[in-house]
């Protein structure tokens, strides 16, 4: 019997955990495109410090490319895990166009934060079988050393897709990756029933702690010391409960304490923070424009989040402006993109 195949698309801490989960424990061929540094994963590969796994160095997933044009073969599996960034040069729909293309047989899944990440890919590629996979685990991969303060724990499930042909098909795909997936005693995956629900909850932590933490470019613990969770994040958070209501979505109470305490004294740094502290782009659309646009649709005052989210622009724009996506037009005052 041959072994599944996946494409695991973006080399950051989550694409990298998910690549060690499948090749080492789920006995896959596993592939992954290293936009940045392929060459250096070639000779020295990746240092793991991680609390699932263990400390190691020199570690390689069996094929190395530096872009999905580069794929050939036909994947079962095409993970996505590299940032949304609809607002930058390459949004998703155009990075994975190539391979999706080649393998419409394939289950496409989403590793990535944010809510109604889903609906581009679902538009240009009617009938595929998409997936979302929600993962809580502190962890970061910088310069290739991949730091994994806690046990994986992701749930996964099927996006709601009007345009899906088979979904008999599509549930047998995805049952066969929760088992690739599934270490015994040492991670946790669960049968996502409820796609959107679970990404409304997941935004309590993304949309409170990960954006304020970039903002101030500071860890949890040490933004936890100056108070930002009772004068900065519980506001922000009562915001995101009232959008899920009107989405039809009443989050249960204790996720705010749980996603609130979930770093607690573990010094992280969440991902959009060292996104801001490197200089790359940051995950600001989908983590906090989309539910905003929700807020508009259903008539929700959301104040906190949006200063947020203008503040987090600003940002954005300055990291843009330093990479050469955009040049300001001083005499006019106004942007070109450069892309």
């Amino acid at each position: 019997m041959s072994r599944p195949s996946v494409l695991i698309v973006g080399a950051g801490a989550l694409g990298l955990v998910a690549a060690y989960t499948l090749q080492e424990y789920g006995k896959c061929d596993v592939c992954l495109v290293v936009k940045f540094g392929a060459d250096l994963v070639r000779k020295d590969g990746y240092t793991f410090k991680s609390a699932q796994f263990g400390s190691f160095e020199h570690w390689k997933p069996k094929y190395i490319l530096e872009s999905v044009a580069e794929t050939t073969h036909q994947y079962d599996y095409i993970i996505v895990s590299v940032k949304n960034l609809p607002d930058g040069p390459e949004p998703v729909n155009d990075i994975v166009r190539p391979v999706v293309k080649r393998c419409p047989q394939s289950a496409l899944i989403l590793f990535e934060n944010g809510i109604d990440i889903e609906k581009p890919l679902i538009r240009e590629f009617p009938g595929h079988a998409i997936f979302s996979g929600v993962s809580l685990i502190n962890c970061t991969n910088i310069d290739r050393v991949v730091n994994q303060k806690n046990k994986d724990s992701i749930q996964l499930g099927i996006f709601e897709n009007p345009t899906l042909k088979d979904n008999a098909v599509a549930q047998k795909q995805l049952a066969e990756f929760i088992k690739l997936y599934h270490i015994d005693g040492m991670n946790t995956v669960t049968l996502d029933e409820n796609v959107r629900f679970s990404r409304w909850k997941k935004l309590v932590y993304n949309a409170s702690i990960n954006t304020t933490t970039a903002l101030a470019q500071l860890d949890v613990t040490r933004a936890t010391i100056c108070g930002f969770k009772e004068g900065l994040c519980r506001p922000i958070i009562d915001e995101i409960y009232a959008i899920a209501k009107a989405d039809g979505y009443i989050i249960p109470p204790e996720i705010e304490d749980h996603m609130l305490n979930l770093s607690n004294g573990l010094f992280y740094k969440p991902s959009m923070c060292v996104d801001a502290e490197l200089g790359r782009m940051m995950e600001i659309e989908t983590i906090v424009g989309n539910p905003l646009r929700e807020a508009k649709k259903y008539g929700v005052p959301a104040p906190r989040l949006e200063t947020v989210y203008h503040l987090l622009k600003m940002l954005q724009y300055r990291i843009m402006e330093k990479e050469g996506l955009i040049t300001t037009d001083e005499e006019n005052g106004v942007a070109h993109k450069n892309f």
